[in-house]
């Protein structure tokens, strides 16, 4: 009887379990957003992305990278089509271009993102390095964890106090602009 009832309770936490990842947000990943993968048909994307985040904010050219590159944003979720085909993201606290596009965070502006390992923006970077325990300085103020993913943190200073703040996730975009 115990071994049924063992089995039991085994099999409602594995249930419970699928029900509570079921319900969680869309992860950041090298892969794309939640499931919707790199190398998509860009209205395929925006379809997916539209069923996740609801209609996006804001469509354009990445001037900066040239027409090959149009730009969907969800906010301060800005999805990157490179000919046509879902490339990269930047998940971005500011807006992007910060100076055009943006302002301040607005919690209402921003879908509720983060990686596998629980990073998001305004995290520190103490809990980046705790969350990736390989992470690779790639420039200033940027961090590479082993999925490809890169955090900006907002450090004044080096070295970076681990109480710096994260201020962009991104991955496969066409420049740092």
């Amino acid at each position: 009887m115990r071994g049924a009832a063992l089995v039991g309770a085994l099999f409602l936490a594995v249930l419970l379990a699928g029900v509570a990842l079921g319900s969680r947000a869309p992860v950041l990943s090298g892969r794309g957003i939640g499931g919707v993968r790199f190398g998509l048909p860009e209205a395929r994307a925006v379809d997916e992305l539209t069923a996740l985040f609801g209609a996006p904010s804001r469509r354009f050219v990445n001037k900066g990278c040239g027409p090959r590159f149009g730009e969907v944003a969800w906010g301060h979720l800005y999805v990157e089509f490179r000919l046509g085909r879902l490339s990269g993201f930047r998940y971005i606290e500011d807006g992007w271009p910060p100076t055009r596009s943006g302002g301040k965070i607005v919690r209402s502006d921003v879908p509720e993102l983060s990686t596998s390992h629980g990073v998001t923006l305004g995290g520190t970077l103490a809990r980046l390095r705790d969350a990736y325990l390989h992470l690779t300085f790639v420039g200033t103020d940027r961090w590479q964890s082993p999925d490809g993913l890169i955090f900006y943190d907002d450090a004044a200073h080096d070295p970076e106090p681990a109480t710096s703040r994260i201020i962009e996730i991104k991955t496969g975009t066409c420049g740092d602009f």
